[in-house]
């Protein structure tokens, strides 16, 4: 038994040293409990994603018809972008005209060759939650970068923007200049 007398800096210091164990200990079962998004995370997420988009594709490239039998949006999109994309095409299908989708969105062209292919260029964290990770897009022979905004919900994670961050807002533009909400 350790006696500590009745020195009131030897208590203090006793008391103190305690409370610093304590509050590290509890960090460290906090930490271990709470898993931290990591750059590698996202890429495969987003390799996955653009992986089954390529496949969804050069399948319809064969037969013609796999395309629109896949809701690509639905499955990859974060629900708040699936509800703005969908509110903008339901509009753009009242109208005739297209507001927005003027070519298909995942591969930034209106028809696609069998060279199909997308690559993971660079993945920036911005938190536990969000991440901008920035993509290359090869179509006829070209190759186009793009920016997505992911972001991490439903214990995966999702396309939240595209077009370097422009797209919701875009499509909340139209949706308002039709006084659609």
């Amino acid at each position: 038994m350790i006696q500590l007398g009745s020195d009131p800096n030897c208590i203090i210091f006793a008391y103190n040293s305690m409370k610093k164990v304590l509050i590290c200990l509890c960090l460290l079962i906090a930490c271990s409990f709470s898993k931290c998004a990591q750059p590698d995370d996202v890429q495969k997420r987003v390799e996955e994603i653009y992986s089954n988009v390529r496949d969804v594709y050069l399948k319809h490239y064969e037969d013609g018809k796999s395309l629109w039998k896949v809701n690509l949006d639905s499955l990859y999109y974060s629900e708040e972008l699936y509800r703005l994309d969908s509110q903008i095409g339901d509009l753009e299908n009242e109208l005739h005209e297209p507001l927005i989708h003027d070519c298909d969105f995942w591969i930034h062209a209106q028809d696609f060759p069998s060279d199909l292919a997308f690559r993971v260029l660079r993945v920036k964290m911005d938190g536990n939650k969000k991440a901008y990770v920035t993509i290359n897009i090869h179509c006829f022979g070209d190759d186009e970068e793009e920016v997505l905004t992911m972001v991490y919900e439903r214990d995966n994670w999702f396309i939240d923007d595209k077009f370097d961050g422009t797209l919701k807002k875009q499509i909340r533009q139209e949706l308002k200049e039709y006084g659609k909400k």
